[in-house]
């Protein structure tokens, strides 16, 4: 499963179509129960994720799920690549 971490569902719908998730291929997180139903998915920060009304939960469940062990991937699209400079 991938989940992904915005602050509206239309977002995360935006995102997933852009990665060519199919439809039960991904979840938005809405709260911090999808988390727990989910252990080991790949989670993708995608912009604005900070909006999302249930961020302090969320971000306290994901704190917990990668101290435990029990959190796939997590992937930041909300900030732009800058590759290291030499």
């Amino acid at each position: 499963m991938n989940l992904i971490y915005s602050n509206s569902y239309s977002t995360a719908r935006t995102f997933a179509f852009a990665q060519e998730l199919a439809p039960g291929d991904w979840k938005w997180i809405k709260d911090s129960r999808v988390l727990r139903d989910y252990p080991r998915a790949d989670v993708y920060k995608v912009t604005r994720w900070e909006a999302n009304p249930h961020r302090t939960d969320i971000d306290a469940a994901l704190q917990r799920a990668q101290k435990e062990h029990r959190l796939g991937t997590l992937i930041d699209y909300s900030r732009p690549y800058r590759p290291p400079s030499e």
